[in-house]
């Protein structure tokens, strides 16, 4: 895999060069496909013949970077602004992201691990003023994070290893949006531009599981508690998502919250794979990456042909552009688990693996199915605002014809991955149903109904309007009114009716106070910094003091 890895990470370094001289040259691209390609065949050969976790991550960024290839150049001809450093930061970000699963556990991984972190703030920060919110909650997760990793990879020998799975979890899980440290994700992803977007939702969340996965390896196999916490918090993490996000008016952003929802049931699975050893949740746990990080790249990917992103905006965008109507169409339909995709071949397995645990751990079959029922209903409401009925208001599509093709390249691999999972997961011994043989069987009995549907005689009627006059953009239902059925039953939201609706989110008014407590605590301590040279000289004496208690104890 090492020269393969070089040679990838060599053209991302010529990408870079490139892109500072053109971003939207062909020659661009053809250095960001050459490391996507490299990439994909080197963490293909070594998960494929050695099973090696690292290899998969690689396979699965390596798809990610073709797409981009294709679409990058494109999208950055349409942004002007600050395109040169989009084009030089992002083959960096992708090298970087791939150097983390490929380097030893300990100071070159945390060296790593926070250059990820860096450029991860730049490119969401290059947005402008707009993005600083977002850009901010990424860099203070990032620090909580990284303390937890400091904890665990410095503390390695001498802590007990109660104290050093407290710091994984808090150091992958905030990587991975674990419940309840996800809000940095959901404010980060909306307001960066739409490739960064794709690769922290699809990319680099993933090392957050990565770590998680590959942490029974550095530190030995988990204690029950961090495993029950990962499978409580995973799946409390998936509905809460859910019905938050069917709140949320903008459409990058309600796909974050659906990374949060997905994310948590990969944790919940890996949890239950670290309390049981059940191949079947390891199944469910890496197919559901590779499925996830292909149709929310879609997804992301296709938001960034739209100018416009707030849903009670859109409408009607079927009829302005029919194929990506389609291809938003088929990652939502994924995104909702409906068969045969292969997240539903994910969840069955997940389905399967917690009937057949033992203790507590079937209940979550309850949660599951809970969270399927939100998933359609979630993206009903996101593909019914924006792609069908009548126009909000006046709207366009920047879809050119790199940017198509990069989504079709994630559409094709979308569909693939559906009829052959086996083939993904054969280093894991796993055994799928022969979902293309029956795929292809009803495709090939699909096709006659079609055509005799379409000649028998028919008549084309309108919309029935109850009589009154013809319908507008205004009688459709809003965002709120579409999800409000489902929003009055939980309580951790509350739905504010009225001239200007909204939703109120419990957890992120907590968090708001914390905040506002910590900064009064910060500015009461100003008062420390009064210029008396003494008070700091007894400051000094007073730590220096409690230094040498703790030592010699």
């Amino acid at each position: 895999m090492s020269a393969w890895l070089v040679g990838s990470w060599l053209a991302l370094a010529l990408a870079s060069l490139l892109g500072l001289r053109n971003p939207g040259s062909l020659l661009y691209g053809l250095a960001l496909g050459v490391a996507g390609a490299l990439s994909m065949v080197g963490g293909g050969l070594a998960w494929g013949h050695g099973g090696q976790a690292s290899g998969f991550f690689l396979l699965l960024l390596g798809l990610l970077t073709l797409a981009l290839a294709l679409y990058l150049p494109a999208y950055l001809a349409h942004h002007p602004r600050a395109a040169r450093a989009y084009a030089l930061l992002v083959p960096l970000f992708i090298g970087v992201l791939a150097g983390v699963v490929v380097v030893l556990p300990g100071l070159p991984f945390l060296f790593l691990w926070e250059g990820m972190a860096l450029l991860g703030y730049l490119l969401i920060g290059l947005e402008g003023p707009q993005a600083e919110a977002g850009a901010r909650a990424f860099f203070l997760a990032s620090r909580l994070g990284s303390a937890g990793l400091y904890l665990a990879f410095l503390g390695q020998v001498t802590l007990p290893r109660d104290w050093l799975w407290a710091g994984i979890l808090l150091g992958f899980g905030v990587k991975a949006a674990l419940f309840p440290f996800h809000p940095w994700l959901t404010l980060a992803h909306p307001v960066a531009l739409s490739p960064v977007s794709a690769l922290l939702s699809s990319a680099m969340t993933k090392l957050g599981l990565y770590g998680l996965y590959q942490a029974q390896l550095w530190f030995g196999p988990p204690p029950a508690w961090a495993a029950w916490t990962l499978v409580v918090l995973g799946l409390l993490g998936g509905v809460y998502a859910l019905v938050r996000g069917l709140g949320e008016e903008d459409l990058k952003g309600a796909l974050a919250y659906s990374s949060v929802e997905n994310l948590g049931l990969m944790q919940a699975t890996l949890g239950a794979y670290f309390l049981t050893q059940a191949p079947l949740f390891l199944y469910a746990f890496f197919l559901h990456q590779l499925s996830h990080a292909l149709f929310k790249g879609l997804l992301f990917l296709a938001a960034g042909a739209l100018p416009e992103r707030r849903l009670s905006r859109l409408g009607g965008l079927w009829r302005l552009d029919p194929g990506l109507g389609a291809l938003v169409l088929l990652g939502m339909a994924v995104g909702a688990g409906l068969p045969p995709g292969p997240l539903f071949l994910a969840e069955w397995s997940a389905y399967r693996g917690f009937l057949q645990a033992p203790g507590f751990l079937p209940l979550a079959v309850g949660v599951l199915a809970l969270v399927g029922g939100l998933a359609l209903y979630f993206y009903v409401r996101l593909f019914g605002l924006a792609f069908l009925g009548l126009a909000r208001a006046q709207t366009t599509v920047h879809l050119g014809g790199g940017m198509r093709r990069g989504l079709g390249l994630l559409a094709v691999a979308l569909l693939l991955l559906g009829l052959f999972p086996g083939f993904v997961l054969r280093p894991l011994g796993a055994t799928f149903y022969p979902n293309g043989v029956l795929g292809l069987a009803l495709l090939a009995l699909a096709y006659p109904l079609y055509r005799w549907l379409k000649a028998r005689p028919h008549r084309d009627y309108g919309t029935w309007d109850c009589g009154h006059a013809p319908l507008e953009p205004r009688m459709q239902p809003n965002g709120l009114g579409f999800a409000a059925p489902a929003l009055y039953l939980f309580p951790f939201v509350r739905l504010r009716v009225g001239e200007r609706p909204a939703l109120e989110e419990l957890l992120i008014e907590a968090y708001q106070g914390i905040g506002g407590g910590y900064a009064r605590l910060a500015r009461a301590l100003q008062a420390l910094q009064s210029g008396s040279i003494h008070l700091y000289l007894l400051l000094q004496l007073l730590a220096l003091v409690a230094v040498l208690g703790v030592v010699l104890r």
